[in-house]
């Protein structure tokens, strides 16, 4: 196996284009409504497979015909399903993603089972012997993060397992108190520009970066949407540009440019490069509706 995504499954209903809120009639006509499978597993995931990648997922669904949809949808596009589990007492988490004129969106999402994830749920991770384990985002798995992530980890690096961790929100406003014991034991850290910016109380992408890495994070990269990404590790730094496209659906692109970066790093490529790969599938991302819903064209990037 190469991948296992811990994380988020959702349902995504996505509504486009929507006009300032303050146009809104009591009923009107949009560019199209759409239901898919979302959410930041589902996401990496369903990428990862389509770049040929072996890939298991550990999430939580409900037990509902949303939970029979979003692992049917990932089981279609060649996503290893056998390790998600349903909750007997939550729906299947689910988003409404209003996505604005100007390809920017606002999600509303209910509490559902995706938060779900435990100890026991992940004890079969390190003896699969994956060549990487990544945390789709951190914050996003709270009871794995309170018991097991901690040990998760460390079993990971003990056995040469390559860690990669993004940043959900921070709902709890934990801060940076609530990822600390993770860090030293992650290979790899990609948290957006505005998480990480707000998390470290910093003004720039490379203090952020800087805050991090003195944290014990390996390699940080921090995904700054239309600029592209800065990495640093304690050898090297540098910007890497995305694509100058005119976004039509930004919704998954930092999963999207997670996947492809894990991807890279597992097929030999150096750091730069590697980042070179995930900004341009992440760009190129945008020019899709909904997060995963199309292969994107290698010969694109």
């Amino acid at each position: 196996m190469d991948v296992v995504v811990i994380g988020t499954v959702v349902m995504d209903i996505t509504a486009k284009s929507i006009a300032e809120q303050n146009t809104w009639k009591e009923k009107q006509r949009i560019g199209g409504i759409r239901l898919s499978t979302g959410g930041d597993a589902a996401n990496q995931s369903i990428r990862l497979a389509d770049l040929g990648r072996s890939v298991s997922v550990a999430a939580c669904v409900g037990k509902d015909q949303a939970g029979l949809l979003a692992k049917a949808a990932m089981q279609e596009r060649g996503v290893d399903i056998s390790r998600v589990t349903e909750s007997a007492d939550r729906e299947t988490g689910s988003s409404l993603i209003l996505v604005r004129e100007d390809g920017e969106r606002n999600i509303f999402s209910n509490n559902g089972a995706h938060g779900q994830v435990f100890r026991e749920d992940c004890a079969w991770i390190p003896e699969a012997d994956p060549k990487a384990v990544s945390i789709a985002s951190l914050f996003c798995v709270p009871y794995l993060e309170e018991d097991g992530l901690s040990e998760l980890l460390q079993e990971c690096r003990r056995r040469g397992i390559l860690t990669f961790a993004d940043l959900g929100s921070d709902k709890k406003h934990q801060g940076l108190e609530g990822i600390l014991p993770f860090l030293p034991y992650l290979d790899y850290f990609l948290p957006s520009e505005e998480d990480a910016l707000s998390m470290t109380r910093t003004s720039t992408p490379e203090e952020a970066a800087e805050v991090y890495l003195n944290c014990g994070v390996s390699c940080v990269v921090i995904k700054c949407a239309a600029r592209g990404a800065f990495y640093l590790t304690r050898e090297e730094s540098g910007w890497v540009p995305a694509l100058p496209v005119v976004p039509m659906d930004t919704t998954g692109a930092g999963d999207c440019m997670a996947a492809h970066f894990i991807h890279g790093i597992l097929s030999g490529l150096d750091l730069k490069e590697a980042c070179r790969l995930a900004c341009a599938a992440a760009s190129l991302s945008t020019q899709q509706s909904g997060a995963s819903l199309t292969k994107l064209r290698l010969d694109d990037l």
